[in-house]
């Protein structure tokens, strides 16, 4: 009998999204069952999803990007699991970005392109571990929770890039002050496809300045997961969410921390330039060669990479041209890919084409609260206002009063309509519910839904290289 959910270990695989997990799954796990491949199914915590206390709560209690999906931590591992063992999958369920943050708000912000706001004191960042132990509690309690991908890229200190030599000896001496980490970097000297990695005492300072602290509390994050969890489970450390592609030593420095702290990482997940939902724009050999350094710079530590942000314009670009085999070279095929808003988008697509007058009648009226909403964040400069989300709400309206109303492909609703699914309406969440009820009430569009998903599901898996991974699974356990 197939054992499912399980830790995959360091295998290669495709992860997932599961948004509307009553929606999604069907279509996924069929997908993952075609290409006889294992895979994983999130969402990313803190925003995506939340402890079951934050969805049941009252409109207002707590801010609208915080579990924006409606789905709870428990729910969705839950019916992701019943729906695995039903149709035999082996899957692997991981809590994806358990983030110190200020605010889910602040993160939707930085992975839309715009910018966060607010920098966390230490007492902010106790209490973020706090929640970030209930929200590891929730999971724990299913005994279904197989892996961690931890971020704590808010914590970086971008400041030190511009900091003087003087201030940073200074600075360091005073915030870090480790002098036997000094040791472990000097002595460095690694060559990798034509990269150095040497690094001297003023560059390790100035590197241990700009990260030290986001280490030190990714460790922290590390042994509450460890005390909640009593079963093997894997780690995952995300520096994606960065305002730069990630730096070779900073990297290395990362790893060789993490390394240092005992937190066994299976991935990490650099700034390798892509941006969230919209296909790879720069060139595909700096793309190789970027993607090759940091490989070689993670096999010193017998960790693979992870790439995040892995939907491209539309739900089938795939990233754009040449993308996944551009990586899939520079890698060796040993990397995990995720992706998780693409479904949303896909719906989306669906609902705005479908001939059902009643599915196209609800879409019209998702689309016109997701913009309504929006013109009064702007309007009022609420919770989700920045000049990003101004920028693009002009263009959206201009682009409509040129092409017609409802347009799905417009950078606003693009990145802005996940807003849906958490929007109330007499308390309830109307539109998620609205979703549900049709996917379980319309054949037609039953059906349609499960084909989309399942075809982009096995596109990426094919794309990507991870088909029949499932085979090398079942070898392992």
């Amino acid at each position: 009998m197939l054992r499912t959910p399980l830790y995959l270990g360091k295998t290669p695989h495709l992860a997932v999204g599961v948004r509307i997990p009553e929606v999604f799954l069907d279509g996924i796990l069929d997908g993952f069952k075609d290409e006889r491949a294992a895979g994983g199914v999130m969402l990313s915590y803190h925003r995506e999803t939340a402890p079951e206390y934050v969805i049941n709560a009252p409109p207002g209690a707590y801010e609208i990007t915080r579990g924006h999906t409606g789905t709870s931590i428990r729910r969705y591992i839950e019916l992701s699991v019943a729906k695995a063992k039903e149709k035999e999958v082996a899957i692997e369920v991981e809590a994806d970005h358990v983030s110190v943050t200020a605010s889910a708000t602040d993160a939707v912000r930085r992975i839309t392109g715009g910018r966060a706001v607010t920098k966390l004191s230490d007492r902010e960042v106790e209490k973020v571990l706090e929640y970030i132990r209930d929200e590891v509690r929730e999971a724990a309690s299913t005994r279904n929770i197989y892996f961690f991908t931890i971020d704590t890229c808010e914590l970086i200190n971008h400041a030190a890039d511009q900091a003087t030599n003087d201030e940073v000896s200074a600075l360091f001496k005073d915030q870090v002050g480790d002098s036997g980490l000094l040791n472990r970097y000097l002595g460095v000297d690694v060559s990798l496809g034509g990269l150095r990695l040497k690094f001297d005492q003023l560059e390790v300072k100035r590197i241990a300045l700009k990260l030290y602290r986001s280490v030190e509390v990714l460790e922290r994050i590390y042994r509450i997961i460890r005390e909640e969890v009593p079963w093997e489970f894997g780690v995952e450390i995300a520096f994606d969410e960065t305002p730069n592609i990630t730096d070779p030593k900073e990297l290395f420095f990362i790893l060789r921390e993490t390394t240092e702290r005992g937190v066994p990482v299976d991935f990490v997940a650099p700034n390798v330039g892509f941006q969230k939902r919209e296909d790879y724009a720069g060139s595909l050999e700096e793309l190789y060669s970027r993607v090759k350094v940091y490989s070689g710079i993670s096999s010193l530590f017998s960790v693979l990479l992870s790439f995040h942000s892995g939907s491209g314009r539309t739900p089938f670009s795939m990233k754009g041209p040449g993308v996944h085999d551009t990586i899939r070279r520079a890698t060796g095929g040993l990397f995990k890919y995720k992706v998780s808003g693409v479904y949303f988008e896909l719906l989306m697509h669906l609902m705005a084409s479908h001939k059902s007058s009643r599915v196209r009648r609800f879409f019209e009226e998702i689309y016109d609260e997701v913009l309504a909403f929006l013109e009064e964040q702007v309007s009022v400069r609420g919770e989700l206002y920045d000049e990003n989300l101004a920028r693009l709400l002009e263009e959206h309206i201009r682009l409509s009063g040129n092409q017609g109303r409802y347009l799905v492909d417009t950078p606003l609703f693009r990145h802005y309509s996940f807003i849906a699914l958490n929007m109330r309406r007499d308390g309830k969440r109307f539109i998620r519910e609205g979703v549900v009820q049709l996917y379980e009430e319309e054949p037609e569009f039953k059906a349609s839904v499960d084909r989309e998903v399942r075809r982009l599901t096995s596109m990426l898996v094919e794309s990507l290289g991870f088909t029949g991974n499932a085979a090398s699974v079942r070898r392992n356990i």
